[in-house]
């Protein structure tokens, strides 16, 4: 196998620079997901390691091999960088049965019949489609031609597999068995993975490692799936990853309040956090489930505006103040005194925890 090195490479078109100086080592044998929002240039990059895009500047090896140079006038065609593509439309071919549909890159490079069937069937059998070898893809589900095409791209034994939003067509059950089967996979067979999405619940489940891109290119954190959902190095990295609050707030009178609330936030604030509060330079941010919600007393007061039902969890919409805040209850604690909160009942909110984030880092299009 092998790893991936992407050394400040830069993507421009025309007058459009997509990105500039984009560094990011994939390791051997790991999966590597690149996240974020669509337009940021993530399959800008897949595209320029699977040899589909020339960079504008910078450098791409795979292992020791530089495979990419725009100052070396270095390019290695995409059929001799050992790599293997699935797209999100799957690209099976409909005349072709699975076995036709795997086999056809081992004919391609003339590879022995006997040894062909060989790989062909361990790869069809490595994605779990033993015994449908001779169906066509119409008589499959999504979910078996997504398949396929794992399978199409690991019989040719690459060192690295390149995903771009694979699961995207899937309806959401789907989703979830195929994530399973990816990461499964790739812990059987150890091939690097490069994974490029905008679904963070795919991302945080098959990935070793998670690269968020921001809109304009940047690499804005790279680290474990619980160490940047859990420490966010921005407003960016803890708006994207998830359903995020994020609270504008004023001083007054030496207390803390979220804007036009009267009660006085009660949660542990720093000094230095006082001060950037009383510039106006930052945001309170939490997740929805890190408010606790009470009929009578809490920390602050808000009224229930909208009550939206989700079998396992409880959504609020609470007013406080000018501002509105989603909340979250597990169903059982919504409904333990009988009934959950009424849409316009008065509550109590206590804010488990507060972060705060510069105002300009919060915005999607950072």
């Amino acid at each position: 196998m092998a790893d991936v090195r992407l050394e400040n490479l830069a993507a421009v078109f025309g007058t459009h620079r997509v990105f500039e100086g984009f560094t990011l080592t994939i390791r051997d044998g790991e999966c590597f997901t690149l996240l974020g929002p669509s337009g940021c240039g993530k399959s800008v990059v897949m595209r320029m390691i699977a040899g589909f895009e020339h960079p504008s500047a910078g450098e791409v090896f795979i292992g020791d091999r530089l495979v990419s140079s725009a100052a070396k006038k270095v390019h290695v065609p995409t059929e001799s960088r050992n790599i293997g593509v699935v797209f999100q439309d799957y690209a099976v071919w409909p005349h072709k049965t699975v076995f036709e549909n795997v086999v056809y890159p081992l004919q391609i490079q003339k590879v022995p019949a006997a040894e062909a069937k060989a790989r062909t069937m361990e790869a069809i059998a490595q994605v779990h489609l033993g015994g449908l070898e001779d169906r066509y893809p119409s008589q499959l589900s999504g979910g078996q031609q997504q398949r396929v095409a794992l399978a199409r791209a690991l019989v040719s034994k690459p060192k690295i597999m390149l995903l771009d939003e694979p699961l995207s067509n899937l309806d959401a059950n789907l989703r979830e068995e195929m994530r399973f089967e990816i990461k499964d996979l790739q812990r059987r067979t150890g091939v690097t993975i490069l994974y490029v999405t905008h679904d963070q619940e795919v991302a945080l489940a098959i990935s070793d490692r998670i690269g968020i891109m921001g809109k304009d290119g940047s690499l804005r954190q790279v680290g474990d799936p619980h160490e940047i959902y859990t420490n966010p190095g921005d407003g960016f990295v803890f708006n994207f990853l998830g359903v995020a609050n994020f609270i504008p707030v004023e001083r007054r009178n030496g207390a803390v309040h979220i804007q036009g609330s009267d009660l006085p936030l009660q949660v542990e604030i720093s000094p230095a956090a006082r001060e950037r509060i009383a510039r106006g330079e930052v945001l309170a941010a939490c997740r929805p489930f890190e408010i606790d919600l009470v009929r009578e007393g809490g920390a602050t007061r808000g009224l229930v505006r909208r009550r939206v039902f989700l079998g396992p969890i409880v959504t609020y919409f609470i007013t406080v103040g000018q501002v509105e805040i989603r909340a979250q209850q597990e169903a059982a604690e919504a409904f333990r005194d009988g009934r959950a909160l009424e849409e316009g009942e008065a509550c109590g909110l206590t804010f488990q925890a507060l972060r705060w984030y510069d105002k300009a880092s919060v915005g999607k299009e950072a």
